[in-house]
């Protein structure tokens, strides 16, 4: 249970600066476009799951999950992206390879 309040609390912070940061570079960036104000909000709205993670264990246990869940589908994803590249990349250094090999 400490071990789990323990990192809640650090993902909270993590989160609640994230928020905060967010905040300031929305409201430096608000007169000159509309992502201003969009940056702004989702500032607000992380500082205030942020303060929900910290105090509360389930919110914190909840979020936690998902965004290890998330992190997890979006490197699958990521590594299934790499393969098809890794894949055309090599076909087309064998494709040189026999070129280079064919001769001018």
């Amino acid at each position: 249970m400490v071990t789990m309040k323990t990192l809640t609390v650090i993902f909270g912070l993590w989160m609640l600066i994230t928020g905060f940061l967010l905040v300031q570079s929305g409201w430096s960036l608000r007169s000159k476009n509309s992502l201003g104000w969009i940056m702004g909000i989702a500032g607000v709205l992380s500082a205030v799951a942020a303060v929900m993670m910290v105090f509360d264990i389930g919110t914190g246990a909840v979020g936690i999950s998902t965004l290890l869940g998330l992190q997890v589908l979006l490197t699958g994803i990521a590594l299934v992206l790499l393969s098809f590249t890794k894949k055309i990349v090599a076909g087309r250094i064998k494709d040189k390879i026999e070129s280079l090999k064919s001769g001018p």
